[in-house]
């Protein structure tokens, strides 16, 4: 199985032709190896090699969209009035579109980690108060 029904699908975005595709391939180098061979173990490659490659990446944009799923639209209307021009500039000529976790944390704004912290804290803790 490779694509979306298994998880392959961006956990942020949902996107997930680059993710998806590497899959087929891993998929179709694995099978091709095991038809070689007869080991089903070479069958193992294809999850190991996917993983190898976007599971830390997977792992950290899951977490990222349980915190943004959380966030009312008044808090997130907050964190992108603080997204400077700098770190958008940055994000477009630099950062990798189907690895994009670092643009989350730019976004967010490691400069700024104190304000945002605040911002979220602050969405949470009015949650509480309903």
């Amino acid at each position: 199985t490779v694509g979306d029904a298994a998880g392959q699908a961006k956990p942020t975005t949902a996107g997930g032709i680059y993710s998806s595709g590497m899959g087929g391939l891993y998929a179709g180098q694995a099978i091709s190896k095991y038809l070689e061979s007869k080991k089903e173990s070479d069958l193992e490659e294809y999850q190991k090699r996917w993983t190898d490659k976007f599971g830390k990446e997977f792992e950290k944009q899951l977490f990222a969209r349980k915190i943004l799923e959380r966030l009312d639209n008044n808090t997130i209307n907050k964190l992108f009035e603080s997204v400077t021009p700098e770190i958008i500039k940055e994000i477009s000529e630099k950062d990798d579109f189907d690895f994009h976790t670092g643009s989350i944390v730019k976004l967010l704004g490691i400069k700024g980690s104190l304000k945002t912290a605040q911002v979220i804290i602050g969405g949470e803790f009015k949650k509480l108060l309903r």
